[in-house]
C-alpha cells in the first residue's frame, strides 16, 4: 500500500491553501480525503506528482472553496438556529418561572408543574446552550476562550437550579446541593470570573455586570440561610412541643379517673354515663386526629424523621431533624398538587368539638372552652385561623401548635367530666 512522505503531504496541504481554505478545522478533514484519493491513485502505478494531477483534475478548480462556504453556510446557520433557540428560552423559562410563582402564592393547581419545568429549562437547557454560544462567539472574535470559567459557571449554575427544583417538591438533598453551588460559585468561579474582568480590557463593563449579578445571587442565598429559624428558637419549640405532651398525657389519665368516678358513683345515672362516655369517645378521636397530622408533618419534613416515630404513633422529638422546614407544613394544612390540606377540616373539627362541649357545660364554663377553643380570624388584617397559625411556618412551631391544642382539648373534656361528676355527686348526697 503506497504512503505519502511527510514532505508530500506539506505539499497537499499547501495546495489546498493556495484554493483560499481558511477554515482550520475543515482543512483537516479535507487534508486526510485528499491523502486518500492521492494514495489510491499511486497503488495504481502513478507518481506522486501524476496522482496529484489527477485527483486535482477531478476535484476541480474552486471545489475546495466552494465546499468551505457551503460548510461554513451550514455552521452559520446551525449557529444561528442555537442562538434563536436559546433566546426564545430566555423568554419563555422566566416567564413560566414567574407564573409559577403566581400560582403558587395564590395556591393555584399547575403550580408545581410551571416552577419544576421551568427550572429544569433554565439548568438543563439554557445555560448549557448559553455557554456554547458564549464559547463560538468568543472564538468567532478570536479571542481565547476560558474554558474553566464557563465549566465552572455551569456546574454551579445547574446545581444551584437543581437544588431549587428538589426544595419546590421537597426532595431530599435540596439544601447540600444549593451550598455546594454557593461554594464552587464563591471560591472557584468568582476568582476566575474576577482574573478574566481584569483581563478583558474590552468588556470590561460587561465582565463587571455579571461580577456584580454573581456576587447579588451569592449574597441572596446566603441571605435566604440567614434568615432561616435559629436553633434556640427551634430548641425552645421542640421542649414547650414537649411539656405540651407531658401535660397532655398528665390530664388525660385524671380524667380517665373522672370517667371512672363518673359510673362508680351512682350507676343508675345512665344517661350522665353516655354523656361521660361521648366526651371521651369524641376528645379522642380528635386528638388521634391531629396526632396523625403531626407525625404526616414531621415525617414529611424528612424521610429520616420516620425513624423518630413509634409503632403507637408518638414522636420522639429530640431525634427529629428538618425541624426548620416550611414546606411540610403548607403540604399538609394547605395542600399542594393532587394533595388536598387538612386546615379547614382541622378548624371544622375544632369548631364542632367546641359547640359539642359548650352545649354540656354551665354558661360560665363554656365560656372558659369558647377561649380555650376558639378558631376566629386572628392579626390586624384579619386572616382566617388557619392561615394565621400556619402559613410559613416552621415545622417544630407547627408541631408546637397542635400539641398545645392537643392539651386544650383534654383540659377541656377534663372540665366538662368534672362538671358532670360534680352534679352527680350532690344527686347522690341529696
Amino acid at each position: 500500500m503506497a504512503e505519502l512522505t511527510e514532505k508530500e503531504i506539506r505539499k497537499l496541504n499547501r495546495e489546498i491553501e493556495k484554493q483560499g481554505l481558511t477554515y482550520t478545522e475543515l482543512q483537516q478533514e479535507l487534508l486526510d480525503h485528499l491523502c486518500c484519493d492521492v494514495e489510491a491513485e499511486m497503488e495504481e502505478g502513478l507518481e506522486f506528482v501524476r496522482a496529484l494531477e489527477k485527483v486535482r483534475g477531478k476535484i476541480g478548480k474552486d471545489r475546495i472553496q466552494q465546499i468551505q462556504e457551503e460548510t461554513l453556510l451550514l455552521i452559520n446557520q446551525k449557529y444561528r438556529i442555537m442562538k434563536k433557540f436559546m433566546y426564545i428560552l430566555g423568554m419563555i423559562a422566566p416567564s413560566m418561572l414567574i407564573t409559577g410563582t403566581i400560582f403558587k402564592i395564590q395556591h393555584w393547581p399547575g403550580a408545581g408543574v410551571l416552577l419544576t419545568l421551568s427550572l429544569f429549562i433554565l439548568g438543563a437547557i439554557y445555560l448549557p446552550v448559553f455557554v456554547m454560544v458564549k464559547i463560538r462567539d468568543t472564538r468567532k472574535k478570536g479571542k481565547q476562550v476560558n474554558m474553566p470559567m464557563y465549566i465552572f459557571g455551569l456546574i454551579a449554575g445547574i446545581i444551584f437550579i437543581a437544588g431549587a427544583m428538589f426544595k419546590i417538591q421537597h426532595w431530599p438533598g435540596a439544601n447540600i446541593m444549593i451550598i455546594l453551588s454557593g461554594i464552587v460559585t464563591v471560591f472557584v468561579f468568582i476568582p476566575i470570573l474576577v482574573i478574566q474582568a481584569l483581563k478583558d480590557k474590552e468588556n470590561q463593563v460587561q465582565n463587571f455586570t455579571i461580577l456584580i449579578f454573581v456576587l447579588s445571587f451569592v449574597a441572596i442565598t446566603f441571605m435566604i440561610y440567614a434568615l432561616r429559624v435559629s436553633k434556640n428558637v427551634l430548641t425552645a419549640f421542640t421542649v414547650a412541643a414537649e411539656g405540651h405532651i407531658n401535660s397532655t398525657e398528665i390530664v388525660e389519665a385524671r380524667n380517665k379517673g373522672y370517667l371512672d368516678q363518673i359510673e362508680l358513683a351512682d350507676p343508675d345515672s345512665e344517661a350522665i354515663i353516655l354523656k361521660a362516655k361521648e366526651i371521651t369517645a369524641r376528645t379522642d378521636a380528635l386528638d388521634d386526629y391531629i396526632q396523625d397530622m403531626i407525625v404526616e408533618i414531621v415525617v414529611k419534613s424528612h424521610p429520616d424523621n420516620l425513624a423518630a416515630v413509634d409503632s403507637e404513633g408518638n414522636i420522639l422529638l429530640e431525634k427529629v431533624s428538618s425541624k426548620d422546614m416550611v414546606g411540610s407544613v403548607e403540604v399538609v394544612i394547605f395542600g399542594d398538587e393532587g394533595i388536598p390540606g387538612k386546615g379547614k377540616e382541622l378548624k371544622g373539627k375544632i369548631d364542632e368539638y367546641r359547640d359539642f362541649l359548650a352545649k354540656m357545660a354551665d354558661p360560665e364554663l363554656a365560656v372558659m372552652i369558647e377561649k380555650l377553643l376558639d378558631t376566629s380570624p386572628r392579626g390586624e388584617a384579619p386572616l382566617p385561623w388557619e392561615e394565621y397559625c400556619f402559613r410559613q411556618t416552621p415545622m417544630m412551631a407547627a408541631v408546637n401548635l397542635l400539641t398545645n391544642i392537643q392539651t386544650n382539648f383534654r383540659i377541656a373534656e377534663g372540665e366538662v367530666l368534672s362538671q358532670l361528676l360534680h352534679g352527680q355527686l350532690v344527686e347522690v348526697g341529696e
